[in-house]
């Protein structure tokens, strides 16, 4: 095996506000929203009621592992979505 061959999947790790991590192992392709979609379903909450987080930039739905350069267990922060804001 060549440095070039990589695996076509990779395990990501979410982790909360509360620092608890949620594995999943997925495709280099696979869209960003099937996973976001699976956390929520997991936890028992709405997807619009959270935002994913990597090294402080928010990640969009329709990008994929591979477009954001991922690599093996790296880790995606989870934090619920802050609305409103005044008094």
């Amino acid at each position: 095996m060549s440095g070039e061959d990589q695996p076509e999947t990779l395990t990501i790790r979410i982790r909360d506000q509360d620092g608890q991590e949620t594995f999943f192992k997925i495709k280099k392709t696979t869209k960003m929203r099937k996973v976001f979609e699976n956390y929520a379903t997991r936890k028992g909450v709405q997807i619009s009621s959270l935002r994913f987080l990597l090294d402080g930039e928010i990640v969009d739905n329709d990008t994929t592992p591979k477009m954001l350069e991922l690599e093996d267990q790296d880790q995606i922060d989870c934090m619920l979505a802050q609305t409103g804001g005044s008094l």
